[in-house]
């Protein structure tokens, strides 16, 4: 493997540079004997993410073992296996409080669609040995991706991060946001740090140190790279770009000042690469992933939201169902704002990728409790005005952009249930055809949550009025909703997409429970859609695995 050069650096938001090494390392034995190196710790793992063709990100946090310390330094070591024998590079770093100790480098001029594994030293321990993965690059037949949202920590364990920790076949792990939660609560499986609802910075570098101690999400980031980015729970229940349903400035200060402190925090903790240097609201960036896909994470959220129209039906707030009028149809609302939705109107216009694949917080699908055609007052009774649904003038941007692209497919998060949708503004409309998928634009696939679902009822009759009420709710959304393929609202899990030229599979794994520990998972459903159309066919069985680098040990 050839060697990574001198352009490998660190950031500066991220970590200070102490100084950069390569080749041979920096003249000490690499086994943490260097009397320069601080005394730290590493008890809240390793992490890497946003992997480029030429380039990966790596974390790690050096807590100081003295109170009294103001900066630490530590070592870095690069290796092509996970012996860590086969040593590339090594270099030294150092951070600081101001950074909550955390440490991110941006290593650059690596080999692409490479497995690489690192470990970080100081005078004391080691860390435990990460393994991370460039992205492809050129000629490309398949792509596995496993997608996730929604951690709440006190609803349960996080099963499936570690059943996708165990995976030995994934080019990354996307994260569509809710990483942690905001929330105080302390009267479900397992209490939050601190112990109430979190505002200032200090508050979510706490939560961030309580999720990041977990040893289920420690083996996900240790295992693969991970590309992320923010909903709302990152800073405030139901945020928009100037408040949050969950904010009240009476009680809980300026909120201006929480959202920048929570997007502080974040940056600090999570092994994103800052996509502009001068923005710290912008998490919006691209991946590609060779010829065969390129990956758009949007910000459906922060960046450019307006605040959510109020329903307006007659029903009030018994049952918030809104029609596509008033206000819902003001075409000056944003949700993406003009900057980023232009810049997706450029991927999608120019990005040469066979499959594209949008990472998107909430669904974009209309969803429905009373279907009509969109031209008999706006295509009925929408359910939730914090959804796509709730813009749609945007949404229709968004699709006129989508219309112009074959192999569209949108990745979704947020809804703490699992969907597969046909995408089309009008789906009771004479225009789409339920049977064939003609008529759509895209088809989208919604992750479940990973815990915050929850777990249903068991014992004394209660599995079965659990799948009897399921199988209701599904067959009444699918009467109103020609467009919906799949609902699942019970179970937490993941999704795994494979891709290949010929078509794309979405497969839905589920966790049995995640109240009590346990080591199971399932398939639960699997679509496939052919390259060239927009047609869910169901799947019979797993798309089979593929074979990569191996994981480092425990």
């Amino acid at each position: 493997m050839p060697p990574i050069t001198r352009r490998a650096f660190v950031i500066a938001s991220g970590a200070s540079l102490v100084s950069l090494l390569s080749g041979c390392g920096s003249g000490g034995d690499g086994d943490g004997s260097d009397p320069g190196l601080s005394d730290a710790s590493f008890s809240h793992g390793v992490a890497s993410g946003d992997p480029l063709p030429d380039a990966v990100m790596l974390w790690t946090r050096a807590l100081p073992a003295s109170p009294g310390e103001t900066t630490t330094r530590i070592r870095y070591v690069i290796a092509s296996d996970p012996a860590m024998k086969n040593r590339i590079s090594d270099g030294i770093v150092g951070s600081s409080a101001d950074r909550d100790w955390t440490i991110k480098l941006d290593l650059r001029d690596l080999q692409p669609d490479r497995a690489y594994y690192y470990q970080f030293e100081s005078a004391t321990q080691r860390s435990p040995v990460g393994r991370t993965r460039t992205a492809p690059a050129g000629k490309l037949d398949r792509l596995r991706l496993v997608f996730v949202t929604c951690a709440n920590y006190v609803a349960g364990y996080f099963h499936a991060y570690r059943r996708v920790a165990e995976r030995n076949d994934l080019h990354a792990v996307v994260h569509l946001g809710d990483y942690i939660y905001e929330n105080g609560a302390q009267d479900q499986v397992r209490p939050h740090e601190p112990a109430y609802e979190i505002i200032t910075l200090a508050d979510y570098r706490q939560r961030y140190a309580q999720y990041r101690r977990d040893p289920d999400l420690l083996e996900l980031h240790r295992q693969h790279p991970m590309i992320w980015v923010w909903d709302d729970h990152e800073v405030c229940n139901n945020a928009w770009r100037d408040g949050a349903e969950g904010h009240d400035p009476a009680t809980d200060g300026d909120y201006p000042t929480r959202r920048r402190v929570a997007m502080q925090a974040a940056f600090e903790w999570l092994p994103i690469r800052a996509p502009d240097a001068n923005d710290a609201s912008r998490v919006w960036r691209g991946f590609s992933f060779g010829d065969l896909a390129d990956l758009t994470m949007i910000d459906a959220r922060h960046y450019g939201r307006d605040q959510p129209v109020a329903p307006n039906t007659l029903f009030g707030d018994t049952v918030p169902v809104f029609t596509q009028t008033g206000a819902f149809a003001d075409e000056t609302r944003q949700i993406l704002g003009v900057t980023q939705e232009a810049w997706v109107a450029d991927r999608l216009t120019n990005n040469t990728a066979q499959w594209q694949l949008i990472g998107n917080q909430i669904y974009l699908s209309p969803l429905k409790l009373l279907g009509a055609p969109r031209a008999l007052g706006g295509g009925g009774l929408y359910l939730s005005n914090d959804k796509w649904d709730g813009y749609d003038p945007a949404r229709l941007r968004l699709m006129e952009m989508i219309a112009g692209r074959d192999n569209v497919v949108v990745m979704t998060g947020d809804a703490h249930e699992a969907y597969a949708f046909e995408v089309t503004t009008d789906p009771n409309g004479v225009g789409y055809n339920a049977f064939t998928g003609d008529g759509a634009s895209a088809v989208e696939f919604v992750a479940t949550s990973i815990t915050s679902r929850g777990d249903q009822p068991t014992g004394n009759g209660a599995t079965a009025v659990v799948t009897r009420t399921q199988t209701q709710a599904e067959q009444l959304l699918r009467l109103t909703n020609p467009h919906l393929k799949y609902y699942q609202n019970t179970l937490n899990g993941y999704v795994l997409v494979d891709v290949t030229p010929e078509r794309l599979q979405a497969e839905f794994w589920m966790v049995p429970m995640v109240t009590v520990r346990n080591d199971e998972q399932a398939l639960n459903a699997s679509f496939t859609v052919a390259s060239g159309t927009t047609q869910l066919v169901a799947a019979s069985e797993a798309s089979s695995p593929i074979a990569t680098a191996p994981l480092p040990a425990p």
